[in-house]
């Protein structure tokens, strides 16, 4: 009898946890990669780090510290270390171009192989032991890869989807442990089109992460960038309801991160431009750096200015315009986010310098700061070519959920100049 009632409650207690085990997984929607869950603290801190830029070149250059390739990604993870440290994320997310390998570069660097860059800075970040995120940048399909992959002669297309599909193999590979980056549905454009639920820490959504591939070049022109395209969001669409319903709920919260900016980014700033400048150097503080946030209406319309800097010079966004007999509009992420009601929140790099967040028709858009070394200053005695030796825009961007839904956002500067600490060691 006593064995008969050990067996009962075995089978029963297997048949509580099949049961728990199964409507886990019936709550939890397929379009759903991961999930990860809120600690004891009430808070979820997700680090945005973007354009890494790594060279991985060996090219040293006793005489002057400009032209010491060598050094770059040194500097890279000495900035990267400092701010995860800073921000102690519970999660990072690398919002493309981990690496600067292209073909036209190597004549300074003596390397363009886009697969060593990408392993170094994935093996970097995957050694803090923190859960990470990663979306493709315009720049991590370009190097030897591809086309050693696909073949020379194959097209700058299919070179860039080899390309990519081995980087983001490694990502899933066993030599990496702490990355949840997936390649993604089938049959969609791009490459690595994920989602992650962050939970409370009583099993209720907090937020759903989206990232999406914001792709790279229209073809044959590297300054004619290309956007999220409407099969994408179609899947983006489905991916909310489908969690919404769900979660019992008529839309969830998501936050987006992808690469390019969409053309809203270049909006704001042609509409606003002159109440912007007004502002004088408030138009260069940093995210709340005083406390204070600007509210600012033009012929109508208003945005509220979070802070950072706009020292690009433009906005590369998604082209808009003709190009080889087709005209191209910039895609729809937009206006499709807004009719859809879910993200709230979107953040983006690609924009080195560009550093500023705004909220514009109920949407806040907010550029990462870079840890670029190299992106622009490798080509010595070009305008612009400097930026190892700037600060302003260095850093990472820390997004902190608390478990009632309240988002806040603030920037983890860098300002270390380690291009003139190597300059003062040398004297």
């Amino acid at each position: 009898m006593k064995v008969l009632l050990k067996i009962i409650a075995v089978v029963a207690l297997l048949s509580i946890v099949f049961t728990l085990g199964v409507g886990c997984k019936e709550k939890e929607s397929s379009y759903v990669s991961h999930v990860v869950t809120m600690s004891d603290s009430g808070t979820f801190k997700i680090l945005q780090l973007t354009d890494t830029h790594f060279i991985n070149s060996s090219v040293t250059n006793d005489s002057d510290v400009s032209l010491n390739y060598s050094l770059r990604d040194e500097w890279a993870m000495t900035a990267m270390r400092s701010v995860i440290e800073d921000a102690a994320p519970d999660m990072i997310i690398l919002t493309g171009d981990s690496t600067f390998t292209l073909d036209q570069i190597k004549v300074f660097t003596r390397t363009n192989d886009n697969y060593a860059a990408f392993k170094k800075v994935a093996d970097y970040i995957d050694s803090f032991n923190i859960p990470w995120l990663f979306v493709f940048g315009n720049h991590d399909e370009e190097g030897s890869l591809g086309a050693k992959l696909a073949g020379s002669k194959a097209s700058k297309k299919t070179q860039a989807e080899a390309a990519k599909k081995a980087l983001g193999d490694y990502l899933m590979s066993s030599h990496i442990k702490n990355c949840l980056y997936v390649n993604g549905p089938e049959g969609i454009t791009g490459l690595g089109n994920y989602i992650v639920n962050v939970r409370n820490k009583d099993g209720s959504l907090n937020n759903t992460l989206v990232m999406l591939d914001s792709g790279s070049y229209l073809e044959g022109d590297q300054r004619k960038y290309e956007y999220v395209h409407d099969d994408q969001l179609d899947w983006y669409e489905r991916a909310i309801k489908d969690i919404s319903e769900k979660e019992g709920k008529s839309v969830v919260p998501s936050i987006i991160f992808q690469h390019i900016p969409f053309t809203a980014y270049e909006t704001v700033l042609t509409k606003f431009q002159t109440a912007l400048e007004n502002l004088g150097e408030d138009w260069h503080d940093t995210i709340k750096v005083d406390g204070k946030e600007r509210t600012l209406t033009v012929d109508g319309e208003t945005i509220t200015y979070h802070g950072g800097v706009y020292n690009e010079g433009e906005v590369c966004a998604s082209y808009v315009g003709e190009w080889n007999g087709v005209d191209y509009d910039g895609g729809h992420e937009f206006e499709r986010i807004k009719a859809l009601g879910s993200t709230k929140y979107v953040f983006c790099g690609h924009d080195h310098r560009n550093t500023y967040s705004f909220t514009y028709e109920g949407i806040r858009l907010t550029y990462g700061m870079s840890i670029d070394y190299s992106a622009n200053g490798i080509v010595p005695l070009v305008a612009h070519q400097d930026i190892y030796d700037k600060t302003e825009q260095r850093g990472g961007t820390l997004i902190t959920l608390d478990s009632k839904g309240g988002v806040s956002i603030s920037q983890v500067p860098f300002t270390r100049n380690l291009y003139r600490e190597a300059l003062a060691a040398k004297e």
